[in-house]
This record gives C-alpha cells, structure tokens and sequence, in this order.
C-alpha cells in the first residue's frame, strides 16, 4: 500500500473543519474569485452560526478552521468564537491582518489556540508584516503562521517579506495565486517567470516538511504540486472523515475539492456526517489542506 498523509498524528485523529464565514471583505485582490469574495453579501444571523457550532460539537475532536471572505469582519466574531471555544478542540481563524496588534493578541489569549495570516502585496503589505511580528512576539505561547500570496511581478517583495519572516521565528508556507475560474494549477503556474519558479521550489516553505509519503519520506505540498506528483484519482482518501468543508450558505462538502458533491446543508438541517471513506475521481489534489488528508492505494 502506498500512502500519503500529513505527518503530524492528530491530523488524522480529528475532524479539521474549514468553514466559509461568508463572503464579506475589505480587501478586493486582483487573483481572488468572485464566488468566494465580494462586500455586499449579507452576515450569517448569530444564532444559525451557534446551532452550526452546535451540531459540529456532536462530532469527535472537532478542530475549526474559520476562512472567508475575510472574517473578522463579520459582526458577531467575537460572540460565535465565545461560543465555539468551550464546544471544540481546537480553534484557527485565517485573516488578512489587517485589524490591530493588540486585537488579534486579544484574540489568542482569549479564543483561538492558532491564527494563520494571508499576506497580500497588492495593499500595505509592510504595515500587515510588522502587525504579524508583534503578534507573534507578544504570543510566543501561540502558533503563528503567514501564509505569502506569491504574486507574480513581485518576487523581491515575496522574497524580503520570507527573510524578514525567517529573522523573526515566523513559519510560513508561499501559496501560489489561483488565477483560473477552474482552479487548474499547472496553468496558474505557467504564469510564473523561472525565477520565481526557482524560489518557489526552494524557499516554499518554513518550516519545510508537513507532508509523509509512505511512513518515509517527508515533503511539502508544494513540491507535490511543482512536481505534478499530486493525482490521486482512484485512490481511496479520507475526506468526509478527517475533513469537512462548510461553504457561505452553508453548503457542506467533504474537502476543498467538493469531492462526492454535497453532504447538504448544516444551516437548514439537512447535513448528514459520512461514515466511509471515498474513492478520489478528481485529476489533481490542488489544495493543501486536502492533499494532506489520508489517502492510499495498494
């Protein structure tokens, strides 16, 4: 049998949720689909989000990812985030940084157990960047991680925000931009000149490993990716298992990918929890969060 899962045990012993607050954002990035981003969409009422919460908590060693959208800019964060904290393992919000230092310092003493920041050069990257260091030097008890939107036409600015990055104990994880309406990275990676393809292979990410291939080899996504060793169609994959994605609607799917199509809707009722792996029928396993759920062929 041939594996590939992320390296660190509890990932597979939990359920990691990544859920879609909404739409809402102050930022309007350039490579940023429509579908999951715009500033007029309506807020989630408070309430829907508890029974959601709720509903989550039934299901064992639950870890929330909250993505958007942007969401702290959703009213009623801090009051869902009270709510979730005592009903779930573990929490993380992934933002763009752009509130205070001592807001986000308030947030991980209070809720979060890990906040991720999106860096993004097309607005004041350099205010975002020394925000992210103080946070991180004021909450050395808590992870901070930074994920770098590799812009293309910006390299020196990709590279002086990993070094400073690196200088400050920060990990972090370069995340090439998504341009095409379909997702398809191999052509997102076309657009990519030689030079920002070389640092993409070897700066992509630090600290460098999440990923085990066979009990053996440890890697990073992106070198899956790179290397075009991310298709896993056929084989058997734990999504739905180890992994649910909740969409703005609330829609629900197993994975990024919406592999298996949905598993219906938590904010009407109508979610159904599976209860056997899948068999991948997708070409390629683009995101990292779903390439490092279990999966295996023999």
């Amino acid at each position: 049998m041939f594996k590939v899962e992320n390296k660190y045990p509890h990932y597979a012993e939990s359920i990691k949720v990544e859920w879609n607050l909404g739409k809402r954002c102050n930022y309007d990035c350039s490579y940023c689909p429509a579908e999951i981003h715009d500033m007029v969409s309506e807020h989630t009422d408070i309430q829907i989000l508890k029974n959601t919460v709720d509903e989550l908590s039934k299901l064992k060693n639950v870890r929330i990812s909250f993505t958007g959208g942007e969401p702290f800019v959703h009213p009623d964060i801090t009051t869902l985030l009270n709510y979730a904290r005592p009903k779930v393992s573990w929490i993380n919000v992934t933002t763009n940084g752009t509130r205070t230092k001592n807001f986000y310092v308030d947030m991980l003493q209070k809720y979060l157990d890990h906040i991720v920041f999106s860096l993004h050069f097309e607005y004041d990257w350099e205010r975002v960047l020394e925000t992210i260091i103080s946070v991180h030097n004021t909450s050395k008890n808590k992870m901070v991680l930074v994920h770098v939107m590799m812009i293309n036409q910006r390299l020196n600015d990709v590279i002086d925000a990993c070094r400073r990055l690196s200088n400050a104990g920060i990990p972090y994880a370069l995340r090439p931009i998504r341009w095409t309406e379909t997702h398809d990275i191999f052509e997102d990676l076309e657009r990519y000149s030689k030079e920002e393809l070389d640092f993409l292979k070897t700066e992509n990410h630090n600290p460098p490993t999440n990923t085990l291939i066979d009990n053996t080899i440890e890697c990073n996504v992106n070198d899956l990716l790179i290397n075009k060793t991310n298709g896993f169609k056929g084989w058997t994959c734990q999504a739905g298992l180890e992994s649910l994605m909740i969409n703005w609607d609330g829609d629900v799917h197993r994975a990024t990918c919406r592999v298996g199509g949905s598993l219906g809707n938590i904010y009407k009722g109508s979610f159904k929890k599976p209860t056997e792996s899948i068999t991948c029928t997708r070409e390629w396993c683009t995101c990292a969060a779903d390439i490092n759920i279990t999966k295996y062929t023999s």
